[in-house]
């Protein structure tokens, strides 16, 4: 029997052109999820299918952005591995731990946040396409610990609660390793990638994931990353900007929706 029942052929089509639509945006600023995730709700299916279903379709379909990317070279490898073992680290330890943890309070702060994320974009600015205050001869510490810390907390983050993960990691690049935002979005695909391979395979464990749904919508997700990868490394950091204040904007409504939506009811 299959979990959360039968999904008719449009409800699948339904699923998919949404999945294209975030795998697009996501390639761009991250917060595919706030799209994705929705829609496999959408056509019925429980909450926890149908984080597990998205996770599938986000993983498989990021790589491909993640290929579109490196070949252009856009992604620095060795710093982008190096927080790819700590996302997958933080990924599990956050899937694991968001049984236990106030979500709610969790939730809060994040609400809190965002506009300090939004005056920080708007205000300090980005470095502009092909820039970067990162050393390429540069060894030790000073070329592990960002990407280890910053892969380790949005493993954390995006474990516990997901949603806004790729684009609060694209931000904390900037801010941090000084990257570009094009730079930055390539690179954040990668330990993102890691983050949701962790998670997936504690919901694959649990067998809250719907196949016969997730792997036609990631195929969409797909060509929607490799669309939106092009579509960032053609049109720069002018875009990604944009971009990026919309999403923070979803993310904002989304979470006070689910935070204030219960008082309403």
């Amino acid at each position: 029997m299959l979990v959360g029942g039968e999904v008719s052929f449009l409800g699948v089509m339904l699923v998919c052109v949404l999945c294209g639509l975030a795998g697009f945006v996501d390639a761009i600023a991250g917060g595919g999820g706030l799209i994705s995730l929705p829609a496999y709700m959408i056509v019925g299916l429980p909450a926890q299918v149908a984080a597990g279903s998205n996770k599938l379709s986000a993983c498989l379909g990021s790589s491909i952005a993640i290929v579109k990317y490196g070949r252009s070279g856009a992604i620095r490898w060795r710093e982008a591995l190096i927080g790819l073992v700590l996302a997958l680290v933080g990924g599990g330890l956050g899937a694991s731990l968001a049984v236990s943890l106030p979500e709610r309070a969790l939730k809060w702060l994040i609400v809190g946040a965002l506009p300090f994320v939004g005056f920080y974009m708007a205000l300090r600015g980005v470095p502009k396409d092909g820039g970067s205050g990162i050393d390429e001869e540069r060894e030790g510490v000073g070329l592990w610990l960002p990407p280890a810390c910053l892969g380790l907390g949005i493993g954390l983050y995006d474990g516990l609660i997901g949603p806004g993960s790729g684009t609060f990691l694209i931000v904390a690049i900037v801010a941090w390793m000084k990257y570009d935002l094009v730079t930055a979005s390539a690179n954040a695909k990668v330990l993102n990638w890691g983050a949701n391979v962790a998670s997936l395979a504690v919901f694959i464990f649990n067998r809250s994931v719907r196949y016969d749904i997730a792997l036609p919508a990631a195929v969409a997700t797909m060509i929607g990353g490799y669309l939106g990868a092009t579509f960032c490394l053609k049109f720069g950091s002018s875009w990604v900007r944009k971009m990026l204040f919309v999403v923070l904007f979803l993310l904002l409504v989304k979470l006070l929706w689910d935070l204030l939506a219960p008082a309403m009811t």
